[in-house]
């Protein structure tokens, strides 16, 4: 009998270091390239958040504006159709499960999450054992 393996998602591990800011007015931003590392900047709810790497939160933060960093960002590489039900909460379970802290980003085709760095290897390791690969669309027979 054979055995069924789940096909795996890769993770991207982005280098840069990430922080999350509360700022006081929406800033201007810096050229930031399609295929850099993710970055998202969130108006509405009373505030304005910024979440990035380090050096571009840094570039726009000024004094009187809340600046938390130390995380880092890993990016599951693959694309989700919008209707997709239940990966951020697998991701989320995983993480919780090995007490890992995490703030999501969702774009358009996948998610991003953002850890402290105390917390990666705990983080890589369940997202290398949770079962993600279900989410991915059969490949056709």
């Amino acid at each position: 009998m054979a055995s069924h393996r789940e096909p795996a998602i890769g993770v991207r591990l982005w280098p840069q270091a990430y922080a999350v800011a509360r700022l006081r007015a929406v800033p201007r931003l810096p050229e930031l390239p399609p295929g850099g590392p993710p970055t998202a900047l969130i108006v509405g709810h009373d505030e304005v958040s910024l979440v990035g790497p380090e050096e571009v939160v840094a570039s726009v933060a000024g004094d009187g504006d809340r600046v938390a960093g130390g995380f880092r960002a890993l990016t599951l590489d693959a694309v989700f159709p919008l209707g997709t039900v239940g990966v951020l909460a697998a991701v989320s379970r995983a993480f919780a499960e090995v007490g890992v802290p995490v703030m999501v980003i969702s774009s358009h085709d996948t998610d991003h999450f953002l850890v402290p760095e105390a917390s990666l290897g705990r983080a890589l390791a369940a997202l290398n054992q949770a079962p993600l690969g279900r989410f991915l669309a059969a490949p056709p027979s």
